[in-house]
């Protein structure tokens, strides 16, 4: 059987879940899982993506999942989809339902390891990184199941998963994963400048594919590589695909002064967008959010929308191809419905591709709401 190269962003309104199948081995960076119910609760013609999932991991087994942040929309439905606890205590024929899938290995940052605060949507997965954590150092912290890699950039600068598939660590540094502690229990300080945000190569035929994500990572974030990567190690920053980030919040590439009142200001960073915009060749943009309103509730934002067409084009007029390649999983008209958004690498580049009909569930399981700081 051919090895698949592909990336899929799942169609799970303002919530990341984006499966990468290279070289024979499966990473999922962080899911926000809604069987049936993955736009929103009121829409029943959301595609349940959980077979797809399943479909790439035949042995019931995930190679990695990226927790970026321990944040609602990033972890939803994880119990739901993969299982939680030991591995040996994994049930191979359950009376209900289909076998959960083992997650090989979990990277997350060190804030995530031992956050403020948990909700009830995020305490399973805390608890499960926490189990592992427990087991460093043990006979068991190597078994599939077991496995956990705690990540800062200065533990972990680059890496090499398999022959063709290369990941290097972007954020968070040690101290952007230093969230402090609210004073106000009741409005936790957000984790979102703690995101992972990672680089992968794909190499494929001799060509590398590059994608670029970066879950809810801040504007000061994007700041701080301009400034202290850009200018040495430009291609460190290389996208021939970008997920746009916090769900193409305006938050993550500038400033809004005055939040909240009616002196609100949105104010551009320069140096936020200049390192988003390594772009290779005809690249893509994709926005994994609601589809995006002028004027709607944000994220997303129709701003934000607008600075990632001027990425594409360059800083040049923004044309249909451009906004051809700005891709919303959440569909672009009143009348669309939400729709994966798939590209196969190969030695040409990466390529857009169409998928059979997702498979599409009227009745849902429990909801899990993304966090705010939009």
């Amino acid at each position: 059987m051919p090895t698949t190269n592909k990336i899929t962003f799942f169609a799970s309104g303002n919530g990341d879940s984006v499966l990468l199948e290279a070289q024979g081995h499966t990473v999922m960076t962080d899911i926000c899982y809604r069987a049936g119910r993955c736009q929103d609760d009121d829409d029943e013609e959301a595609p349940d993506f959980g077979p797809d999932i399943r479909a790439a991991c035949p042995d019931d087994h995930l190679g990695i999942f990226v927790l970026t942040h321990p944040d609602q929309d990033h972890l939803c439905g994880f119990g739901e989809m993969f299982h939680l606890g030991s591995p040996n205590d994994c049930d191979d024929d359950p009376e209900q339902g289909p076998v959960k899938i083992i997650v090989n290995e979990i990277w997350c940052s060190p804030y995530a390891a031992n956050p403020h605060y948990t909700t009830e949507t995020s305490k399973p997965v805390i608890d499960e990184i926490k189990r592992r954590k427990a087991l460093q150092g043990t006979a068991a912290e190597d078994q599939d199941g077991n496995r956990l890699v705690i990540m800062d950039t200065d533990s972990h600068k680059s890496g090499t998963v398999t022959g063709g598939l290369e990941w290097r660590l972007l954020a968070p540094t040690p101290e952007e994963a230093e969230i402090p502690k609210s004073d106000d229990p009741d409005k936790p300080n957000s984790s979102n400048a703690s995101s992972l945000v990672i680089r992968w190569t794909i190499t494929v035929g001799g060509k590398a594919n590059y994608v670029l994500l970066g879950g809810d990572s801040t504007v000061e974030v994007w700041e701080r590589l301009y400034n202290e990567v850009l200018g040495n190690d430009p291609d460190a920053l290389a996208w021939h695909i970008l997920l746009s980030l916090h769900h193409c919040s305006r938050r993550s590439i500038g400033h809004v002064e005055n939040p909240g009142t009616k002196d609100e200001r949105f104010v551009p960073s320069p140096d936020a967008e200049a390192a988003l915009e390594e772009q290779r060749g005809d690249g893509h943009v994709v926005a994994s959010s609601n589809r995006i309103v002028r004027g709607g509730p944000t994220p997303p934002s129709y701003h934000a929308k607008n600075r990632y067409l001027k990425i594409l084009a360059g800083g040049g007029a923004v044309t249909d191809d451009e906004r051809k390649r700005f891709l919303c999983t959440s569909g672009e008209g009143d009348g669309d419905k939400p729709e994966h958004v798939v590209f196969k690498f190969s030695a040409s580049g990466p390529t857009r591709a169409l998928m059979a009909a997702p498979f599409v569930a009227t009745t849902g399981s429990s909801s899990g709401r993304g966090g705010g700081y939009g």
